[in-house]
């Protein structure tokens, strides 16, 4: 998250660099998620990552509000950790069988563990909008969080009821 190790940081700077992070990281994960929704078999599957894709089109769009409520563009961020994930996704569907269900089980893997990183990430930031009183951000940040959180349990359920009984 932090840009420059050899400048002083406050806590304001610390949450715009998380802010352009965040927003680097979900621009990169739209590519990932199509890539993703065309690799799944299931049509469950297929549809709740194409409404993953639309309600991080929504963050993005949250993001860039709030980024230009502090004069900033987001091309700051440069989210490490997306290259590590989205490199993991692209392994996966090359080494597995298309169409299979076990492939199914992988997509799901792997769009939870990019949730959860954006769970942690959005839970963060929320944290920092309470201490630094931005009442107005700390909204659409718990707002990203609450999809987040959802699509997550939708994940789950998908997994637990259709995914997973298929590929064992």
């Amino acid at each position: 998250m932090m840009k420059d190790m050899g400048k002083r940081m406050g806590l304001e700077d610390f949450f715009l660099d998380g802010l352009e992070d965040v927003y680097d990281a979900e621009k990169k994960f739209m590519k990932c998620f199509a890539a993703l929704g065309i690799a799944a078999g299931h049509d469950i599957l297929k549809e709740v990552l194409v409404l993953n894709m639309q309600t991080t089109e929504k963050h993005l769009g949250h993001l860039m509000a709030i980024l230009a409520r502090f004069n900033r563009d987001g091309t700051n961020g440069k989210c490490e950790i997306v290259g590590c994930l989205t490199e993991k996704a692209s392994e996966m569907i090359k080494n597995m069988e298309t169409g299979t269900p076990l492939r199914d089980v992988a997509v799901v893997c792997l769009v939870q563990i990019i949730q959860h990183y954006k769970i942690s990430s959005y839970g963060n930031l929320m944290s920092l909008a309470d201490e630094l009183c931005h009442h107005k951000v700390r909204l659409l940040i718990q707002e990203c969080l609450q999809d987040e959180k959802r699509t997550d349990l939708q994940l789950t359920e998908i997994a637990r009821n259709f995914i997973n009984p298929a590929a064992k």
